[in-house]
Protein backbone atom coordinates (compact mmCIF):
# COMPACT_ATOMS: atom_id res chain seq x y z
CA UNK A 1 0.00 0.00 0.00
CA UNK A 2 1.54 3.33 -1.05
CA UNK A 3 2.45 5.85 1.62
CA UNK A 4 2.60 9.60 0.92
CA UNK A 5 4.55 11.86 3.26
CA UNK A 6 3.91 15.60 3.16
CA UNK A 7 7.31 17.24 3.66
CA UNK A 8 6.54 20.89 2.83
CA UNK A 9 3.61 23.29 3.16
CA UNK A 10 3.77 24.75 -0.35
CA UNK A 11 1.81 23.10 -3.16
CA UNK A 12 3.62 21.11 -5.86
CA UNK A 13 4.46 22.72 -9.19
CA UNK A 14 3.70 21.22 -12.56
CA UNK A 15 6.43 19.51 -14.55
CA UNK A 16 7.72 21.79 -17.31
CA UNK A 17 10.84 20.10 -18.63
CA UNK A 18 10.92 18.91 -22.24
CA UNK A 19 8.76 15.93 -23.08
CA UNK A 20 10.05 13.27 -25.45
CA UNK A 21 7.59 11.76 -27.90
CA UNK A 22 9.21 8.52 -29.04
CA UNK A 23 11.84 5.95 -28.13
CA UNK A 24 14.58 7.13 -30.54
CA UNK A 25 14.36 10.66 -29.08
CA UNK A 26 14.50 9.24 -25.54
CA UNK A 27 17.61 7.20 -26.41
CA UNK A 28 19.31 10.15 -28.09
CA UNK A 29 18.71 12.53 -25.17
CA UNK A 30 19.35 10.02 -22.36
CA UNK A 31 22.48 8.39 -23.82
CA UNK A 32 23.94 10.79 -26.43
CA UNK A 33 27.34 9.05 -26.78
CA UNK A 34 25.80 5.59 -27.07
CA UNK A 35 23.17 6.90 -29.49
CA UNK A 36 25.78 8.50 -31.74
CA UNK A 37 27.81 5.29 -31.80
CA UNK A 38 24.88 3.01 -32.60
CA UNK A 39 23.47 1.98 -35.96
CA UNK A 40 19.90 1.41 -34.89
CA UNK A 41 17.72 0.72 -31.90
CA UNK A 42 16.50 -2.87 -32.03
CA UNK A 43 14.12 -2.90 -29.06
CA UNK A 44 12.66 -1.02 -26.14
CA UNK A 45 10.19 -1.56 -23.32
CA UNK A 46 8.83 1.95 -24.00
CA UNK A 47 5.71 1.58 -26.14
CA UNK A 48 3.96 4.22 -28.25
CA UNK A 49 1.02 4.01 -25.85
CA UNK A 50 3.33 4.83 -22.93
CA UNK A 51 4.57 7.96 -24.69
CA UNK A 52 0.97 8.96 -25.50
CA UNK A 53 -0.32 8.50 -21.95
CA UNK A 54 2.73 9.56 -19.87
CA UNK A 55 4.90 12.64 -19.65
CA UNK A 56 8.41 11.26 -20.21
CA UNK A 57 11.53 13.42 -19.99
CA UNK A 58 15.00 12.21 -20.91
CA UNK A 59 17.83 12.07 -18.39
CA UNK A 60 21.38 10.73 -18.30
CA UNK A 61 20.89 9.94 -14.60
CA UNK A 62 17.20 9.28 -14.02
CA UNK A 63 17.08 8.57 -10.30
CA UNK A 64 19.39 11.33 -9.05
CA UNK A 65 17.97 13.76 -11.59
CA UNK A 66 14.39 13.01 -10.49
CA UNK A 67 15.19 13.56 -6.81
CA UNK A 68 17.17 16.74 -7.56
CA UNK A 69 14.42 18.26 -9.70
CA UNK A 70 11.66 17.24 -7.31
CA UNK A 71 13.51 18.97 -4.48
CA UNK A 72 14.69 22.08 -6.30
CA UNK A 73 11.55 22.65 -8.40
CA UNK A 74 8.91 21.67 -5.80
CA UNK A 75 7.57 18.58 -7.58
CA UNK A 76 5.93 15.59 -5.97
CA UNK A 77 8.21 12.56 -6.03
CA UNK A 78 6.94 9.01 -6.54
CA UNK A 79 9.45 6.22 -5.91
CA UNK A 80 9.21 2.47 -6.29
CA UNK A 81 11.42 0.03 -4.37
CA UNK A 82 12.99 -0.92 -7.73
CA UNK A 83 14.23 2.65 -8.23
CA UNK A 84 16.29 2.45 -5.05
CA UNK A 85 17.29 -1.18 -5.62
CA UNK A 86 18.61 -0.51 -9.14
CA UNK A 87 20.60 2.45 -7.85
CA UNK A 88 22.22 0.21 -5.21
CA UNK A 89 22.86 -2.59 -7.73
CA UNK A 90 24.39 -0.18 -10.24
CA UNK A 91 26.83 1.17 -7.67
CA UNK A 92 27.67 -2.37 -6.54
CA UNK A 93 28.27 -3.25 -10.19
CA UNK A 94 30.81 -0.42 -10.57
CA UNK A 95 32.61 -1.70 -7.47
CA UNK A 96 32.67 -5.34 -8.64
CA UNK A 97 34.00 -4.34 -12.07
CA UNK A 98 36.71 -2.13 -10.54
CA UNK A 99 37.80 -4.88 -8.11
CA UNK A 100 36.98 -7.95 -10.21
CA UNK A 101 40.15 -9.92 -9.51
CA UNK A 102 40.12 -9.21 -5.77
CA UNK A 103 36.48 -10.36 -5.61
CA UNK A 104 36.69 -13.23 -8.12
CA UNK A 105 36.71 -15.94 -5.42
CA UNK A 106 33.45 -14.58 -4.01
CA UNK A 107 31.61 -14.90 -7.31
CA UNK A 108 33.18 -17.63 -9.46
CA UNK A 109 35.54 -20.58 -9.14
CA UNK A 110 36.91 -20.43 -12.70
CA UNK A 111 39.88 -18.48 -14.04
CA UNK A 112 39.67 -16.21 -17.06
CA UNK A 113 36.31 -15.57 -18.74
CA UNK A 114 33.64 -18.18 -19.46
CA UNK A 115 31.48 -17.63 -22.53
CA UNK A 116 27.72 -17.92 -22.08
CA UNK A 117 25.59 -18.25 -25.19
CA UNK A 118 21.86 -18.15 -25.80
CA UNK A 119 20.50 -19.28 -29.17
CA UNK A 120 17.12 -18.58 -30.70
CA UNK A 121 15.42 -19.00 -34.05
CA UNK A 122 14.21 -15.40 -34.05
CA UNK A 123 15.41 -12.59 -36.27
CA UNK A 124 16.85 -9.26 -35.18
CA UNK A 125 13.38 -7.75 -35.61
CA UNK A 126 11.48 -10.44 -33.66
CA UNK A 127 13.90 -11.51 -30.92
CA UNK A 128 13.02 -10.75 -27.31
CA UNK A 129 16.33 -9.51 -25.95
CA UNK A 130 14.86 -9.29 -22.46
CA UNK A 131 14.07 -12.99 -22.47
CA UNK A 132 17.56 -13.74 -23.79
CA UNK A 133 19.13 -11.70 -20.98
CA UNK A 134 17.02 -13.60 -18.44
CA UNK A 135 18.18 -16.91 -19.95
CA UNK A 136 21.82 -15.82 -19.76
CA UNK A 137 21.47 -15.12 -16.05
CA UNK A 138 19.99 -18.60 -15.61
CA UNK A 139 23.11 -20.06 -17.27
CA UNK A 140 25.23 -17.81 -15.06
CA UNK A 141 23.46 -19.14 -11.97
CA UNK A 142 24.93 -22.58 -12.71
CA UNK A 143 28.49 -21.20 -12.80
CA UNK A 144 28.71 -18.83 -9.82
CA UNK A 145 29.93 -19.77 -6.36
CA UNK A 146 26.57 -18.93 -4.76
CA UNK A 147 23.69 -20.19 -6.93
CA UNK A 148 21.30 -17.96 -4.92
CA UNK A 149 23.12 -14.80 -6.11
CA UNK A 150 20.78 -14.29 -9.07
CA UNK A 151 17.68 -14.74 -6.91
CA UNK A 152 19.08 -12.32 -4.33
CA UNK A 153 19.71 -9.65 -6.98
CA UNK A 154 16.39 -10.05 -8.84
CA UNK A 155 13.72 -7.68 -7.51
CA UNK A 156 10.61 -9.30 -6.07
CA UNK A 157 8.67 -6.34 -4.73
CA UNK A 158 4.92 -5.87 -5.04
CA UNK A 159 5.64 -3.28 -7.76
CA UNK A 160 8.11 -5.41 -9.77
CA UNK A 161 7.29 -5.83 -13.46
CA UNK A 162 8.74 -8.10 -16.15
CA UNK A 163 10.72 -5.08 -17.43
CA UNK A 164 12.21 -4.61 -13.95
CA UNK A 165 13.39 -8.23 -13.98
CA UNK A 166 15.09 -7.64 -17.33
CA UNK A 167 16.79 -4.51 -16.00
CA UNK A 168 18.11 -6.50 -13.03
CA UNK A 169 19.32 -9.27 -15.36
CA UNK A 170 21.24 -6.72 -17.42
CA UNK A 171 22.76 -5.21 -14.28
CA UNK A 172 23.86 -8.72 -13.21
CA UNK A 173 25.43 -9.26 -16.62
CA UNK A 174 27.27 -5.96 -16.35
CA UNK A 175 28.51 -6.78 -12.85
CA UNK A 176 29.87 -10.14 -13.98
CA UNK A 177 31.43 -8.98 -17.26
CA UNK A 178 34.98 -9.72 -16.07
CA UNK A 179 34.02 -13.34 -15.35
CA UNK A 180 31.67 -14.08 -18.26
CA UNK A 181 31.34 -13.06 -21.88
CA UNK A 182 27.90 -13.07 -23.44
CA UNK A 183 26.70 -14.07 -26.86
CA UNK A 184 23.25 -13.98 -28.41
CA UNK A 185 23.04 -16.20 -31.48
CA UNK A 186 20.15 -15.72 -33.88
CA UNK A 187 19.83 -18.80 -36.06
CA UNK A 188 18.29 -18.37 -39.47
CA UNK A 189 15.50 -20.61 -40.71
CA UNK A 190 14.99 -21.88 -44.23
CA UNK A 191 11.98 -19.99 -45.66
CA UNK A 192 11.07 -22.79 -48.09
CA UNK A 193 12.40 -26.00 -49.62
CA UNK A 194 11.83 -26.91 -53.28
CA UNK A 195 12.39 -30.47 -54.40
CA UNK A 196 13.18 -30.76 -58.08
CA UNK A 197 12.25 -33.67 -60.32
CA UNK A 198 9.14 -35.78 -60.76
CA UNK A 199 6.99 -37.34 -58.11
CA UNK A 200 8.33 -40.78 -59.08
CA UNK A 201 11.93 -39.70 -58.29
Amino acid sequence: MPITLTTAKHPPRGWKLQRVAEVEELFEQSCPKEHDGSKRLVGSSFTKDLFDTSYISASENGFVWAVFHAYSQHHNLVLRPEDVWFTILSQLSFFVIAHSEELRHLFVAHKDTVRLEVMTNDTLDTVDFGEMAMRLTEFMKERVVDPDLRDWIMPAFSTTTASDEVVAAIIIMGSMQKYFSYQFTLRCGIPSVTLLGDRED
